[in-house]
């Protein structure tokens, strides 16, 4: 009896070793094949602190799951006779190890049946899976096999070959998108080819020759420990707020200013404009000192519209920044012709800068031009696009059902990273000698909604089981036709306003800096958003595909230098009226291109048409208008008038009905029919636009999809 304990001992002893070794193994090649690989492609990508923490919990559940197969199959060689035809081919290490791997090819196997890509991708990686899980068993079972394939099974091998099939296809999904715009793959896909079959080659040859079972399997401990252990070390320590030097006298008396954009923001959801829940504290004190635009109205419900308008004073038919299919179905640069916020202030001395983490930002739409400083900190994602092959998919979904995985769905950069971002530019730039001009986007209430904690759980209705793919489902269902279930609002709609909660705590620290740097009395502070989100509301998800108050009514502070105006101000207003309103503060003049209002005119602030328009993007669209609609709205307070090019016209009141449930059209008011009259002659007053084919990157195009802008 003490001979067969002992035996079994001894047996699940080497079996965890081996298991931990095999899954281990793979554990590293993904995250070297995920991780590490999308860093050294892609220069511009950072590890942000926040990527450790989920990348230690992998780690730790690839290393648990590894030592519980190892002691199953280690008690299970435990209890085969000696003379069994698998002990008799293989050393019993190497049987657990097979063993082992064997068991991470069913998982691997199992995790590529529940990815949602095509059927041709996704049954031929299931037939290399399975070519592997064959050779591992005639290993198992011939001598001549396990003598003949050498080093091919061993999980090293495996899980470098596997994700190098994985990768391939990548690469083919790229290829039509790079042919596109212009850009070529196909060197980087052939190197691939060749150095997987290189590989596999040299592990047959070589393994044939050399016993390397035992370092391989020291090896892929060390790594795998060393990874998790520097992982959760890294998680751990928390960065630090590093403020920049004090910002010595200025020589100059023009104030500074500052936009901040808390993009995907609706202005219903904001404590200081009245919503329920505390979500703006820091708001709240700084509208004290500031002028609070009641019923401000972007000019777009799509970000790249809506920005270059914000950075312009002018609409979107003016200054061309957006989508046109079929030329420029992600969208078009802004053109050249209409100056920018940043180059004028640029030209009259400012320091200019900015930081966004909406990759819409980028330089190749012209949203950059005029910064002297521009930077778009892009973390290396956990569960990029391209990785629906790897693992770590489906063991995310099983971790999820014991711990919150929500932040394996981050692809951009928190506020706390933005705000940093911008100390560091401020350390590398002289804000001594002249005043500056500094932009700011947050995006932690974008869709997929994923604030990180506490404000996860600031308040109530998060439901940890509903990620990004559930999410997604039930928008495609509901535009589809099925009923809104409400597990979907009352989740997405809690972390939505803790997204709102963390950007307004993040926009307190740049007050607070400001305030420590004697620079608050002379700076003037614009916080706004691009547009709103919506969540089901006439079975609409997201923004890009509506003209509807949910996505257009966004706020507008605006903290005057030494804060001269103060109060809240009820007449309509436009994002157009930026640019003018900073101008006139700079006594700078005003270009003619420019079509907002001055908002401390309250001669122009009288009853008057504010513009809203909606172009055909690539995003999610209701049945209405399945492949996108030219949707455009004009307000004359309290009426509303909107007009779309699959027919529909609609008419709203919006004092009585703010929600918009009462389409007031058909009853032929006077109000819509004069309004009609004046989109209509808005219309007519548009210029033509030279169409141009923007030409991405491919990659750019992939991450935008991974953010829902596009489908």
């Amino acid at each position: 009896m003490n001979i067969a304990f002992e035996k079994l001992h001894r047996s699940v002893f080497h079996g965890v070793i081996q298991g931990v070794a095999a899954w281990s193994a793979y554990a590293v090649v993904e995250f070297v094949a995920s991780s590490l690989f999308f860093r050294v492609a892609r220069p511009y990508a950072v590890f942000a602190p926040w990527h450790w923490g989920p990348t230690a919990l992998l780690l730790a559940a690839y290393l648990g799951t590894g030592a519980v197969v190892g002691v199953l199959a280690g008690a299970g060689v435990a209890f085969l006779s000696p003379q069994s035809r698998l002990l008799q081919n293989n050393p019993s290490n190497l049987v657990v190890e097979r063993l082992s791997t064997l068991v991470l090819l069913i998982a691997f196997a199992a995790n590529l049946g529940a990815a949602a890509v095509s059927p041709r991708e996704k049954t031929t990686m299931l037939l290399i899976t399975l070519a592997f899980a064959a050779l591992v068993v005639a290993s198992l079972l011939s001598e001549a096999w396990s003598k003949r394939i050498g080093l091919l099974c061993n999980p090293w091998i495996i899980a470098v070959l596997l994700l190098g099939a994985g990768q391939q296809f990548a690469f083919f999904q790229l290829q039509s998108l790079a042919e596109m715009f212009g850009t070529k793959v196909w060197l980087w896909s052939s190197l691939l080819i060749g150095g997987l079959a290189t590989i596999a080659t040299a592990a047959v040859l070589l393994g044939r020759r050399l016993r390397l079972q035992s370092e391989l399997t020291f090896g892929a401990w060390v790594l795998g420990l060393v990874l998790l252990a520097a992982s959760a070390w890294i998680a751990r320590a928390s960065p630090a707020q590093n403020l920049p030097s004090p910002i010595v006298s200025k020589t100059t008396t023009q104030p500074n200013v500052i936009v901040l954009v808390m993009d995907t923001v609706r202005a219903d959801h904001l404590s200081v404009y009245g919503y329920g829940r505390e979500t703006t504290p820091n708001l709240k004190r700084l509208a004290e000192d500031s002028a609070v635009y009641e019923r401000a109205i972007s000019a777009s419900d799509f970000t790249l519209t809506s920005h270059a308008t914000l950075f312009t004073g002018t609409y979107g038919s003016w200054h061309g920044a957006h989508c046109q299919p079929p030329d420029a179905d992600y969208g078009q640069p802004l053109a050249a012709g209409v100056p920018t916020l940043a180059e004028m202030l640029s030209s009259k001395g400012y320091r200019t800068m900015g930081v966004a983490a909406n990759l819409y930002l980028r330089g190749d739409f012209g949203l950059e031009r005029g910064f002297q400083t521009f930077r778009i900190p892009r973390p290396v994602p956990l569960l990029a696009a391209e990785s629906w092959y790897m693992l770590r998919n489906g063991i995310r979904r099983a971790l999820n059902r014991v711990v919150d995985t929500s932040q394996f769905d981050r692809l951009y950069s928190r506020g706390v990273e933005i705000n940093q971002t911008f100390f560091e530019m401020v350390k590398e730039t002289d804000l001594s000698q002249a005043p500056f001009f500094a932009f700011f986007n947050y995006m932690d209430a974008h869709f997929p909604y994923i604030p990180p904690a506490p404000f996860d759980r600031l308040f109530p209705g998060k439901d940890r089981r509903m990620l990004q793919d559930d999410l997604e489902t039930v928008q495609s269902r509901v535009v589809n036709g099925e009923s809104l279930p409400e597990g979907y609002t009352s989740h997405s709609v809690s972390q939505y306003d803790g997204g709102i909660a963390y950007i307004d705590f993040q926009i307190g620290q740049i007050v607070h800096w400001l305030k420590d740097q004697k620079l608050y009395d002379n700076t003037m502070i614009i916080v706004t958003s691009d547009h709103g989100e919506a969540f089901g509301e006439k079975k609409f998800f997201l923004h890009g595909n509506s003209s509807y108050q949910n996505l257009l009514h966004v706020a507008l502070l605006v903290k005057y230098p030494n804060s001269a105006h103060k109060g809240v101000v009820e007449q309509p207003v436009s994002t157009t009226d930026v640019v003018p309103t900073v101008l006139d503060i700079l006594r700078l003049p005003i270009p003619p291109t420019v079509q907002g209002k001055n908002l401390l005119d309250a001669a122009s602030l009288q009853p008057r048409e504010i513009f809203g328009e909606s172009f055909p993007c690539p995003v999610i669209h209701t049945l209405e208008c399945v492949r996108g609609c030219m949707i455009r709205s004009v307000i004359a307070w309290p009426n509303k008038f909107i007009t779309s090019s699959s027919g529909k016209y609609e008419s709203y009141d919006l004092l009585n009905d703010p929600d918009e449930t009462r389409n007031l059209f058909g009853s032929r008011n006077p109000a819509a029919q004069q309004l009609g009259a004046k989109m209509a002659s808005w219309v007519k007053s548009m210029p033509r636009q030279s169409k141009q084919q923007l030409k991405l990157d491919p990659e750019v195009v992939r991450r935008l999809k991974s953010l829902g802008y596009i489908q």
